[in-house]
């Protein structure tokens, strides 16, 4: 997947931040989870995380408004 030949704002790089910090916790977390080695803490932490990629997903993005022009006047 490409940018569709947009610039990449610093909001979109934030999200992939977010994005990636949360695919290597939730790797994390499957493997340790699995083995009985992950704790409170660690469940604590995971969720702050995953909280903040989901508010961060529902941000509205910095795409600009298209501009209508009424060639018929």
């Amino acid at each position: 997947m490409g940018t569709g030949g947009h610039a990449v704002s610093s909001q979109d790089t934030a999200l992939a931040v977010l994005l990636r910090k949360a695919e290597w916790m939730l790797d994390e977390a499957a493997f340790e989870v699995g083995g009985g080695r992950y704790s409170d803490q660690q469940r604590r932490e995971l969720a702050t995380a995953l909280d903040e990629l989901s508010a961060a997903l529902r941000e509205p993005t910095d795409e600009a408004v298209p501009t209508i022009i009424d060639v018929e006047q």
